[in-house]
C-alpha cells in the first residue's frame, strides 16, 4: 500500500488527525499489520461504535490515540477468534457457520458462530467464546465456572420470574460438569444446555407450608378487630378528594415546553417550602461566582450519557428558569459537609436523580458548585379533624366505637407457570371468613409480563380472564359480605387497562364484570375512609428508589444528643416519598425498570402528596415487607400476594377510634391547633399485621 495515498484517504475519512502525527502512525501501522484499506478500518471503527453502550459510545465518537489502540485490541481479538473458529473442520458438528452478514464484521461474525467441538481426546483442552456487550473476550480453558455464559438482556424487561429464588433449578451432576471434550453452550445461548437443567416441578399453592400464618405485627398492644357483624351493612364511607376525569389525559402526546414547565413548577413550590421552614431570605444562581455562601434549590441530574448509578463525582444540579436560567452546574461535596434538618441519628442524606434539594455552598471556579450544608425537606403537617367530627366518625351510629378493619393486597395474584390465580381465591376466602370493612386490592391482575401471556399462551382474552378470575372471586365476596367496600387501584403492567402511562386512569368497569359497589380508583390516589387519610399507589417505588439512591455521609448541623445511631434504609426511603411530596420523585426512571412505570413527567403534578401528610402510606414492593411508623404515618408494604413459584404475603390493619372521653374533654397527648383541629393519630391506634397467604 501506498504511504502517501493511504495518508491522504485517512485524513479525509478521520479529520481530526490531520494535525495529530502520533495518531496517523498508529492507524497506518494497524493498516499495514492487518492488511487493511482506509475504508475497511472506517468500516470497523464504526461497527465498533454501534456495538458499545450509549455511554461508552459517546467516549469513543471522537477518534484518539487511546481510541485506535482500543481498536487495535478489538481487531486483534477478532482474529483470534477467527483462528479459533477455523480449528473446526467443515464435516463437523459444531462447524463455524458464518451468517448472512459479512464474517468480517465483528457483530455479523459473532451473530453466525456456532461453538465448534474438538476431537474427544483427554489431552485435549477445549475453548470458548463469549459474547457480551460491550466486547468480545480472549477464548480461554473451560473449567467448570465458564460453562455460564452471559444471556442477551430482554427487550422487554425482567419480568416477575427474573427474581425466582436460585434453588429453584437443581445443579448439574458433577459428571456433566467435569467431561473433558464436551463444548459448552454457544456464545448466544442460555448458560446451560438444556439437558442440564432440572427445574424442580412448582409445589401446588394448595400444598403450600403454614397457610394463612402470621409473620410480622406493629403496634401489638392495640387489639384486633373482629371485622363486619353478619347482617350489617357497611360502616365506613369513602371519598375521594380529586378530579378522577383529570387521569383521563392523552398520554404520549406531550411538548417540551410543557415539560419543562412542570419540572419548573415542582422546584419553584420546593423552593417556597424550604423558604418557609428556614427562613432562608432568598435563593442564589448556582451559575454566578463568588466567594459568599449562597443558598440555592435545583433537581439532582446525573451523567446524561451514563445510565449507571449516581456517584460524587457524577452529580449535577439543575435549577428552574427562575432561579438559574434552567442551566446545569456539576455539583461537589466539600469535606465535613453537614446536613440540616431530616431525621435525626441518620449522619447523612440520599440523592437519587430527580431529587430536588435545597443547597448552602459556593461556586468560585465558575464550573463547580461546592456544597457545604444541605437543608433536608421539613416534614409535611398531620391530618386533622375537628373533635366533633371525630365523634361522629367513630363514635356515631355506624361504626359505634368498634374498629376499622382493613385487609390490603398487591398483585402478582396468581403464580408465573398457570393462569389460575389460587392465591387470589384464597384471599377472598380470608375475606369472606372474616369481612373487614375495606379490601384494598392493587395491580397487576392480569400482568403484560406474565411469562404465558408474554409467550401468547392464551385461551382467553385478558378481559375474560379477568372476569372469570377476578371479577367472580369479588362477585362472590360481594354476595357473601355486602358490607365490605372493594377498592381497586390498577397498574401500568395491567392488560386491561386502557391507560397505560402514569399517573394512570382507574379501571373502567364495563366488561369488567365488577359488582357496582366495588370502587375502581386511578393509580396513583389518596382515598378517605371515614377520617383516615389513606395515600396509595401500585408502582413499586421503594424499590426503584433504592436501586437508585447515593448515600453520603455527613455530620448534623444541628446534632440531637438523645437521638437513636440505628441507621433504617427502609424508613429512609419512606421519607424521600414523604419529603419530596411525590408517590415517585425520581427523574428518569431507572431505564431496566422504565417498563413498569412508563412515567408522563408532564403529569407528574397528579403524582404530588399535596396537603397533610397521609395517616396510612401504601407502598408494595418486592423488597421485604414491614410496617413501620415513619415521621408519624403509618406505612405499609404488604409485598406482593404470589411471588413467581411461592405464596406471598398480604396485609391487614385494624384501625381503633380515639376513647370518647378524649374527645368530649379535649384532653390527651394529641395536639390542637389554633382553629380547634385535632390531628388523627392513626399511627398509635392502629394495629398493623403482615400474613403469610
Amino acid at each position: 500500500m501506498a504511504e502517501q495515498p493511504a495518508r491522504a484517504e485517512l485524513t479525509q475519512l478521520f479529520p481530526v488527525i490531520a494535525d495529530q502525527e502520533d495518531l496517523m502512525a498508529e492507524c497506518m501501522s494497524i493498516l499495514r499489520m492487518y492488511n487493511l484499506a482506509p475504508q475497511d478500518l472506517f468500516f470497523k471503527y464504526e461497527a465498533i461504535l454501534l456495538s458499545r453502550p450509549s455511554g461508552l459510545r459517546a467516549k469513543l465518537a471522537t477518534l484518539t490515540l487511546d481510541t485506535a489502540r482500543e481498536l487495535r485490541r478489538e481487531l486483534q481479538r477478532e482474529t483470534q477468534a477467527k483462528a479459533v473458529a477455523a480449528m473446526g473442520t467443515p464435516t463437523d458438528k459444531g462447524s463455524v457457520k458464518i451468517g448472512k452478514k459479512d464474517a468480517a464484521d465483528l457483530g455479523g461474525f459473532l451473530d453466525g458462530l456456532v461453538t465448534p467441538s474438538r476431537p474427544k481426546s483427554k489431552s485435549t483442552v477445549p475453548t470458548r467464546l463469549s459474547n457480551t456487550a460491550n466486547n468480545v473476550n480472549l477464548p480461554s480453558p473451560i473449567t467448570p465456572s465458564s460453562f455460564a455464559t452471559p444471556q442477551r438482556p430482554s427487550p422487554a424487561g425482567a419480568s416477575s420470574s427474573a427474581y425466582r429464588p436460585n434453588n429453584r433449578l437443581a445443579p448439574p451432576s458433577a459428571t456433566s460438569t467435569s467431561r473433558i471434550g464436551v463444548a459448552p453452550s454457544s456464545p448466544i445461548s442460555p448458560s446451560e444446555s438444556p439437558a442440564q437443567l432440572h427445574p424442580l416441578p412448582t409445589q401446588p399453592f394448595s400444598a403450600r407450608e403454614n397457610p394463612h400464618a402470621l409473620l410480622e405485627t406493629l403496634n401489638g398492644h392495640v387489639g384486633a378487630s373482629s371485622g363486619v357483624p353478619p347482617g350489617s351493612r357497611s360502616r365506613i364511607a369513602v371519598s375521594t378528594p380529586f378530579d378522577t376525569s383529570a387521569y383521563n389525559y392523552r398520554y404520549m402526546f406531550e411538548k417540551l415546553s410543557t415539560r419543562a414547565d412542570a419540572f419548573d413548577e415542582a422546584i419553584d413550590e420546593f423552593a417556597d417550602m424550604i423558604r418557609e421552614a428556614y427562613d432562608v431570605a432568598e435563593f442564589g444562581d448556582p451559575h454566578f461566582v463568588t466567594d459568599d455562601d449562597i443558598h440555592t434549590v435545583g433537581r439532582i441530574l446525573g451523567q446524561t450519557t451514563d445510565s449507571n448509578k449516581l456517584t460524587a463525582g457524577s452529580m449535577f444540579l439543575e435549577s428552574s428558569r427562575q432561579i438559574g436560567g434552567g442551566k446545569r452546574i456539576a455539583l461537589r461535596f466539600a469535606n465535613g459537609v453537614k446536613v440540616r434538618g431530616g431525621a435525626p441519628g441518620v449522619k447523612g442524606f440520599g440523592l437519587f436523580p430527580g431529587c430536588l434539594v435545597c443547597v448552602k455552598g459556593r461556586n468560585g471556579s465558575g464550573g463547580v458548585f461546592v456544597v457545604d450544608e444541605v437543608l433536608m425537606p421539613p416534614p409535611s403537617g398531620l391530618s386533622t379533624s375537628s373533635p366533633s367530627e371525630l365523634l361522629a366518625w367513630q363514635h356515631g351510629e355506624r361504626l359505634q366505637s368498634q374498629p376499622i378493619s382493613m385487609s390490603i393486597a398487591a398483585g402478582p395474584y396468581t403464580y408465573d407457570d398457570d393462569l389460575i390465580f389460587s392465591p387470589f381465591s384464597a384471599l377472598i376466602d380470608v375475606a369472606i371468613a372474616e369481612r373487614p370493612d375495606v379490601l384494598v386490592l392493587l395491580g397487576p391482575f392480569v400482568a403484560d409480563n406474565h411469562p404465558l401471556i408474554a409467550a401468547g399462551k392464551l385461551t382467553q382474552m385478558p378481559a375474560d380472564i379477568f372476569r372469570d378470575k377476578i371479577g367472580k372471586e369479588i362477585a362472590r365476596l360481594a354476595d357473601a359480605c355486602p358490607a365490605t367496600t372493594v377498592l381497586l387501584v390498577p397498574s401500568v403492567r395491567d392488560c386491561v387497562s386502557a391507560h397505560v402511562a402514569y399517573p394512570q386512569a382507574a379501571f373502567n368497569k364495563a366488561g369488567l364484570g365488577l359488582p357496582k359497589r366495588v370502587h375502581v380508583l386511578p393509580n396513583p390516589c389518596t382515598v378517605q375512609i371515614n377520617e383516615v387519610l389513606i395515600a396509595l399507589t401500585s408502582v413499586d417505588t421503594l424499590f426503584h428508589l433504592r436501586r437508585e439512591e447515593f448515600f453520603q455521609r455527613a455530620e448534623e448541623a444541628e446534632p440531637d444528643a438523645t437521638a437513636q445511631g440505628a441507621h433504617d434504609s427502609m424508613a429512609n426511603l419512606v421519607r424521600h416519598v414523604l419529603g419530596q411530596k411525590s408517590f415517585y420523585p425520581l427523574f428518569p426512571a431507572p431505564e431496566q425498570l422504565a417498563a413498569d412505570v412508563n412515567l408522563d413527567a408532564t403529569h407528574s403534578s397528579m403524582l404530588r402528596l399535596n396537603g397533610p401528610a397521609p395517616d396510612v402510606l401504601i407502598l408494595p414492593s418486592k423488597l421485604k415487607h414491614f410496617s413501620k411508623i415513619v415521621d408519624s404515618t403509618l406505612v405499609v408494604n404488604p409485598s406482593h400476594l404470589s411471588r413467581a413459584h411461592a405464596p406471598g404475603t398480604f396485609a391487614k390493619l385494624h384501625i381503633h377510634p380515639t376513647p370518647r372521653n378524649v374527645l368530649e374533654d379535649g384532653t390527651g397527648d394529641v395536639d390542637m391547633d389554633a382553629d380547634g383541629q385535632r390531628e388523627h393519630g392513626v399511627w398509635e391506634r392502629a394495629r398493623s399485621e403482615i400474613w403469610r397467604i
